[in-house]
């Protein structure tokens, strides 16, 4: 199996280094941070970040997908958001000092190198391709977290599904004999977090989705059978 794109996914830390051409060669940049701070490991169900928690340290994903997580009023965990490879997460915390806004854990086993506060500002104040690279990330974040909000909380169930399921395949989907592999392995309850909807309102519209022979699924498992018809279904609803 093979990723849609390239070896880290567009607009994450890693892919903005590898891609800066502006002044500095990221090459000295990319090889400095992976220098900086130790390798760690986390196994699936691990908690890597916990909100509240006043530490400062960053971590650069390496592989592997972690999910964000805050609570809603009933204090139950919500999916909000979705790390992979070559992402960087806590570095807000290291940028203003406040306690964690949200929960990260890892989705599968994820490798890490879990950098101080100190030694990140340090990497980015003696790298120009840094500070380039951070801003462009975290500005492909913004963009993407906007765009999700008007594309999975507006419609139907049904379209708001093949929306998210779209976006996800495009960023980290993997091709397999099958299909398009979605990337990573969410629950029923986790898609209909993403996409502010009840668990079985997803399980229904999933229904729906395989008799078109637009999406195959099983436990923690969706392959797109087809691109045209989820499309195709996303905007006709």
């Amino acid at each position: 199996m093979r990723p849609v794109g390239g070896a880290y996914p567009r607009g994450t830390l890693l892919w903005e280094l590898d891609g800066v051409t502006e002044g500095e060669p990221a090459d000295p940049a990319r090889a400095a941070l992976m220098r900086t701070g130790t390798g760690h490991t986390y196994e699936a169900g691990e908690i890597m970040l916990l909100a509240g928690a006043t530490d400062t340290f960053v971590l650069v994903l390496l592989s592997g997908f972690a999910k964000v997580t805050t609570t809603d009023g009933r204090d139950a965990a919500v999916l909000v958001d979705i790390r992979a490879g070559g992402d960087v997460v806590g570095e807000t915390a290291a940028f203003d000092n406040e306690p964690r806004s949200a929960t990260v854990t890892a989705f599968e086993k994820v490798r890490a190198r879990r950098i101080s506060q100190d030694e990140w500002l340090g990497w980015m104040a003696r790298h120009r391709a840094a500070g380039l690279a951070v801003s462009r990330s975290l500005a492909h974040r913004s963009r993407t977290a906007v765009r999700r909000r008007t594309q999975f909380t507006r419609g139907p169930v049904i379209a708001r599904l093949c929306r998210a399921v779209l976006d996800l395949t495009e960023q980290y989907g993997v091709r397999t004999p099958e299909g398009l592999s979605v990337r990573p392995g969410l629950t029923h309850a986790e898609w209909g977090e993403l996409i502010g909807a009840r668990e079985r309102r997803v399980q229904h519209a999933l229904r729906e989705l395989r008799t078109a022979e637009a999406v195959s699924y099983g436990r923690c498992r969706l392959t797109v059978r087809s691109v045209s018809a989820l499309r195709s279904i996303a905007v006709d609803q």
